[in-house]
């Protein structure tokens, strides 16, 4: 009885081993099996992360791409509204929504592909929305030239995103909150002719202020002012700035008849001004330093000595802007400086001699003495600030307005800026 009570202990021992064995086997293979599921999900999951990633990393490098381009289309645009004499590209348009589809079908950014004005360097393009009747002019250009609503597009290299930046453009003036100069003659000091001097104005009743008086010892000195009991509305601007005193002006102060009531002398006020005050008298708040590095900033601000380049006839060209010359200089030759729709401004910091026959449309301003022996013509104004004005030479000033009723508002050389606050991007 015990040798049979122990082996049938020792078989049930190996069935119970035997099933723990087969139980065991069961759960490693389960185990296994959740585990390699648990790693292919884990795979897919990483590579789905990958992917993902990559694409957010395409789809931004695109995007920089994109904007990148856009900014280089809004240094163009604003580089056409310095380089140009601060004008806006009139034939640059926005682009109908068909030309966008075609080049970015095509994304070949060659010329003329659209209205508006391609980059063939890079994806991008730009234009101006100055007409009032677009939705576009947000910024209110209102059809002007001189300041600028102005869009700049830009696609990355396969043209799969594209970025949109728009900004206002505005100029710097050059007379900031003044008016500019309103007479034809206008100094500090005491007026000297002794050689021959014409004024004439057709646009206001004052052909000379002086802070000082004047000193007439010449041949002739006559000034001439637009006829009484006529206005302005009555002629045409060429009629007003016609040199000729004989048409459409009556002479109101010579060297007989005495100084009439047009010449404004010994005007204490403007005699004891300062020389900021007196400048500001015209240039408002732009600064006589901030002008000056401004021009200097554009290649406009010239040596002691030189003068700004004439008008060349033969290649059709005209001296406009402005020109800060640093120092004594003398205008010696016959030749011609800007015209009645481009004035130029010429701004001598030291003595102006003139000893040939220049004619200059626009503003001549200098800081020290002005002589003149030659023979010199403008149409527009003559400002000295400190003098001695002498000469024996010969002067004509036929004033034009630079505000108001002539010309539009100037603004300083290549001085277009990006108006704070104005920028939009999508």
């Amino acid at each position: 009885m015990t040798h049979l009570s122990l082996h049938l202990k020792y078989r049930e021992l190996n069935s119970c081993n035997s099933q723990r064995s087969r139980e065991s086997g069961a759960a490693t293979l389960v185990t296994a099996i959740v585990l390699m599921i648990a790693a292919t999900i884990l795979a897919f999951l990483s590579a789905q992360i990958v992917l993902d990633e990559t694409q957010v990393t395409s789809n931004d490098f695109r995007t920089s791409q994109a904007t990148e381009a856009a900014l280089a289309s809004i240094d163009a645009g604003l580089a056409f509204f310095n380089n140009n004499g601060t004008q806006i590209d009139t034939a640059s348009v926005e682009p109908t929504a068909i030309q966008l589809t075609n080049l970015e079908n095509s994304c070949s950014f060659t010329a003329g592909a659209t209205s508006a004005t391609e980059l063939t360097s890079t994806n991008g393009l730009y234009y101006f929305a100055n007409n009032s009747s677009t939705d576009s002019d947000r910024c209110g250009a209102n059809g002007a030239t001189n300041t600028g609503t102005l869009f700049g597009m830009g696609w990355s290299d396969d043209c799969s995103a594209k970025r949109t930046i728009s900004v206002c453009l505005g100029v710097v003036p050059l007379f900031g909150e003044g008016e500019g100069p309103k007479q034809p003659f206008i100094t500090k000091a005491a007026v000297g002719v002794s050689g021959n001097a014409s004024i004439v104005n057709r646009y206001t009743n004052i052909t000379v202020w002086a802070g000082d008086d004047a000193d007439i010892s010449g041949n002739a000195y006559d000034t001439y002012l637009r006829p009484s009991g006529t206005s302005i509305e009555d002629y045409t601007e060429d009629q007003l700035i016609d040199e000729d005193p004989a048409n459409n002006a009556q002479e109101v102060s010579n060297q007989t008849s005495g100084f009439g009531l047009d010449m404004v002398l010994g005007d204490p006020t403007l005699r004891n001004t300062s020389e900021e005050e007196f400048w500001a008298t015209f240039f408002g708040d732009t600064k006589r330093e901030t002008l000056k590095n401004a021009l200097n900033d554009v290649g406009r601000s010239l040596a002691s000595g030189t003068t700004p380049p004439a008008n060349d006839t033969d290649a059709g060209t005209e001296t406009t802007g402005q020109y800060w010359i640093d120092g004594d200089t003398a205008f010696n030759g016959n030749n011609i400086y800007g015209s009645p729709d481009n004035p130029v401004v010429v701004i001598v910091d030291g003595d102006l001699r003139i000893g040939g026959s220049p004619k200059i449309y626009g503003l001549v301003y200098v800081t020290g003495e002005l002589n003149i022996t030659g023979t010199m013509t403008v149409v527009g104004s003559m400002i000295s600030e400190n003098g001695p004005n002498t000469g024996n030479g010969t002067m004509q000033v036929v004033y034009k307005p630079f505000t108001g009723d002539g010309d539009s508002d100037p603004s300083v050389s290549n001085s277009g800026v990006v108006i704070p606050g104005s920028w939009r991007d999508w």
